[in-house]
């Protein structure tokens, strides 16, 4: 594959997904795709990756943004104290700087107002928001400069939308190698959880499985050789691990359906029964899950939803 060298770096993360992946484009200009996340560790890894190729973190020019959590934007704050360079996102991550507090405690209230209408206890929500509490400490004090729109090109790269784990994933793909950089939208090692995500003033909250199916049938169909994922090795195969995806999701649809059985479940119950063994602290995650494979039910007909007690339930068709 004739092209630019690309040079991953792993760096550490304290959440339990592990190491997260940044990427290093050896190209004019300097580029580096997504930014780790705050942390002194993960700054001195990316500073000393930079030194294993003879570059320091000042010759840095363009950082292009695969999503907007907070493992894949937190160094950009220090990086603006060493560089001056120009970052690329979605263009809805143009509209605020990333680490606003009223962002977190918008994103914290809508996150305490779900998890009781999905019929979540008290102390395990208690539980849950304080573990949420925690990430705004390792968030990005930054800004985005530039908006990339659907089919726009960047450099060698055309921008992919591609919501569903996030609603501003973007696949970053470079026709000419047949590579694509696709943050958390296409991962071989792990199931990427679409989350729950608040909804823009009047609208209905965005079905996030489903959008991400449908994300994921978009990028099946692209022509590529290789894949640079956030979290695990290259992939060769990106058409086989999104066949693998939908056979796993198809899965875990049908375990719901055999927990329903023919009694309406709360969608907290049915994230307990999904995850009986889970930490509560990620039961947002849990919620996540289950809730979009309860909405890609409901699509499909199998499953309608009711509200009892002001709690939202399903019950099979």
């Amino acid at each position: 594959m004739n092209g630019p060298e690309i040079v991953p770096i792993a760096l550490p993360t304290p959440f339990r997904v592990g190491p997260v992946n940044v990427f290093l484009v050896k190209s004019t200009p300097l580029t580096l795709i997504d930014a780790g996340v705050n942390t002194g560790e993960a700054f001195e890894a990316l500073r000393a990756a930079f030194k294993r190729e003879a570059l320091a973190l000042s010759d840095l020019e363009v950082v292009l943004l695969t999503h907007t959590h907070i493992d894949h934007v937190g160094l950009l704050g220090r990086l603006r104290a060493c560089a001056d360079f120009t970052v690329y996102a979605h263009p809805d991550a143009t509209h605020h700087r990333l680490n606003l507090e009223d962002n977190h405690d918008v994103a914290h209230r809508f996150a305490l107002e779900i998890m009781r209408e999905f019929g979540t206890p008290p102390d395990v929500i208690e539980k849950a928001s304080a573990e949420q509490q925690t990430f705004r400490d390792y968030a990005a004090d930054a800004a985005v400069d530039r908006g990339a729109d659907e089919g726009q090109t960047v450099g060698p790269y055309t921008v992919c939308h591609v919501p569903g784990h996030s609603a501003r994933d973007i696949l970053f793909v470079n026709p000419r190698q047949r590579a694509a950089f696709t943050g958390d939208h296409v991962l071989a090692t792990m199931t990427p959880n679409p989350l729950l995500r608040r909804p823009s003033p009047g609208q209905p909250r965005t079905r996030s499985l489903v959008q991400y199916r449908n994300s994921l049938r978009k990028t099946h169909a692209l022509d590529l050789d290789v894949c640079y994922p956030g979290h695990g090795d290259p992939i060769r195969d990106h058409r086989a691990v999104i066949d693998s995806l939908f056979k796993r999701m198809d899965s875990r649809s049908a375990r719901i359906l055999a927990l329903l059985g023919r009694q309406p479940l709360s969608v907290y119950e049915v994230a307990r029964g999904l995850f009986p063994r889970a930490d509560v602290t990620q039961m947002y995650l849990q919620l996540s899950a289950a809730v979009g494979h309860l909405e890609l039910l409901e699509e499909e007909g199998r499953v309608t939803p009711q509200y009892r007690d002001g709690v939202l339930c399903f019950r099979t068709v």
